[in-house]
Formats: C-alpha cells, structure tokens, sequence
C-alpha cells in the first residue's frame, strides 16, 4: 500500500511544481520514475524537463471523453499508451513506476459534475430533465468532410450530483493508495465555506461541503500551501515619457507549507494540516522544521520534506524482540513467524 498526501492551496502556490520534486524524490529513492495523471487546465510545464528526460511520465484525462471508466482503470493499475491514435490500457509496469501524482481533488470533481448534466446522466434518484434546460442540434463536419449532426445538452446540476461526486473521488483516492508503490501525491485547490449549520470549513476544494471536512483522513500528509505577498519597488520605463524612470511596485510571493494547523492571516480561522509520522517523533520533525512548516525553493521542495520524513522512521530498539520477551514473561511458547 502506497503511503499518500495531499498539498492543497491558492492557485500559484506551486503546487503543480511539487510533482517535480516528488519525481526526484521517488528516482532517488527507488531509480523508478512517476506517472503523472493531470487533469487541471494549467498543464505540466514547471515539470517539463522531467517529462522529457522520462522522469515523470504524464498523461492528461481529455474532459470531453468519459472521464469516470478513464479514472477508475488508471486508480486500478493500468496506464494509457497511444496505439494508432486510440488510448488502450495496460497494466503498470511497477518494476519501472515508484510514484503516482494525480491533478487535482478540485478538477476532477468539476470534470465529473461537468459530464453528468452534458450527458443527461441522472444519479441520486433525480430525473435531470425535470430541472429544465434544453439540448440543441448542431451541424458539424467530421475528419473526413461528412456532415453530421450533434446534440448538445445544456442542463444544471443536481443535488444528487454532489454526493455522486464525492462517492467516486472517494473511491479514486481509495484505489490509487493502495497501489504497490512508494507514494501517490495528490493536489488541490482551497475551499473556504460554510456547512450545513452555518460554520465556516476550511480544506481542500472539492464540490460539495461534505468532503471538504472529510477529506483529509483519506491521505497520509495534509500539507497546506499558504502564500504571502510581500511588496517591493523596482524601477520601470515612465509610459507618458520613455526618456524618464518611475516607481513601480511589485510583489513576490513566498509560500510556506504548513504541515500542522495553522490560522488564516485575514480570518484566524484554522487550515487543517497533519504530518504522517510516529507520534512520538512529532519533536523531531518541529525541531527539523520550526512553525510547522517548509518553505519550497526553486532548488528543493516535497523532496525534502519526504526525506526527513522517511529518516524519522527508524525502528524503535525498545519494542525490539517484544513477543518474545512478553512470551517469556508469561511462560508462553514463541512461535516463530514462517
């Protein structure tokens, strides 16, 4: 069973980059590259010189197919090859992958709550039709220059969709983590709102309220990406006169990943956040990492951290030979283990 985490945040808070250095990490450890399962709009390029070195293998999920039978063969263990233009599905080959990035929690429950109204799929006992909308013809020509006609479907969502949604994420994640690898990362955009009962959640973004407060207890690491703009003044051409100089003011934003809770800077309102270590080796990591937190540089990020991690993870000599020692003490046979 593959060890998780999930890094969720505001957008630009390089969490796309952190596959990067989740990959290096991953080939360092076992020589073994990572897949890549993206299916946000911004791409892959922070991690572009991986891909193209065979570091990260990356395939992105075309919202305009059906996306769930996709999902669920990739979370299953197979992986898409391009065969004459058709996508056939093979089984991994875990002697060559040792890490699974998959992106995001936040665009795959949009691309689903996308298909099910655009194909007229009703779930949850609604009849989608009764909630008005309508589906328009249109004429297109195909490859070869035949007119067809295509019907598009314009409807809204249903309430029943939001359960749906969060159902078969839930399932996708439950999927990948027990794949036989070293560690499936996955990312997220941030969700501030309220509950049924009016109290306000933060966590990862993902349609419906529900998930947002359950979703962490689905991955091993709960990291937090929190951004901080911190304004500076440069010096920039003049625009009503190019002979001149003007101030200008810009902003560089430093982003720390809280791996425990921390407070909103606006609301006071907690982030949830949790490291996945021993609890008698929470000391260490703080000590490691002060304020519960690692700041990513353009050098190292998730890689670290994971190191770290892994070197907190060394076997406690005081529970060493405890069967045997029990089984003495009670007079009790040690069976060995075959």
């Amino acid at each position: 069973m593959a060890r998780s985490g999930v890094i969720y945040g505001p957008s630009g808070s390089w969490k796309s980059t952190q596959v990067k250095w989740l990959a290096h990490y991953i080939a360092r450890k076992t020589g073994k590259a990572t897949l890549l399962l993206s299916t946000d709009g911004g791409g892959w390029e922070p991690c572009r010189p991986e891909v193209d070195a065979g570091m990260i293998v990356a395939y992105k999920c075309d919202s305009s197919t059906v996306p769930l039978p996709v999902l669920q063969l990739i979370s299953k263990g197979y992986w898409p090859r391009n065969v004459d233009g058709r996508a056939e599905f093979h089984p991994i080959d875990w002697g060559e992958v040792g890490g699974i990035a998959v992106e995001g929690w936040t665009s795959i429950s949009q691309v689903i709550m996308r298909y099910l109204p655009s194909s007229g799929i009703s779930v949850g006992g609604e009849d989608r039709t009764k909630l008005g909308g309508w589906t328009q013809d249109v004429t297109v020509k195909d490859a070869n220059g035949q007119t067809q006609t295509m019907p598009l479907n314009f409807r809204s969502n249903t309430r029943g969709d939001f359960g749906f949604v969060q159902s078969q994420l839930y399932s996708l994640v439950t999927n990948f983590n027990c794949l036989p690898c070293e560690y499936v990362l996955y990312t997220a955009l941030e969700s501030k709102a309220e509950d049924d009962v009016g109290s306000t959640i933060y966590g990862p973004a993902i349609s419906g309220k529900k998930a947002t407060a359950q979703c962490g207890a689905w991955v091993g690491d709960l990291l937090h990406a929190q951004d901080y703009s911190t304004p500076r003044t440069v010096q920039v051409p003049d625009p009503r006169d190019e002979t001149k100089r003007m101030d200008q003011v810009v902003h560089d934003v430093t982003v720390r990943y809280f791996y425990k809770k921390h407070p909103d800077p606006a609301t006071g309102i907690l982030f949830p956040a949790k490291p996945r270590v021993a609890p008698e080796k929470i000391r260490e990591l703080e000590a490691k990492l002060p304020g519960g937190y690692f700041e990513p540089t353009t050098e190292w990020g998730l890689d670290k951290y994971l190191e770290f991690v892994d070197s907190l993870a060394v076997p406690d000599d005081s529970l060493k030979n405890w069967r045997s020692r029990i089984d003495e003490k009670l007079g009790r046979k040690t069976v060995s283990a075959k």
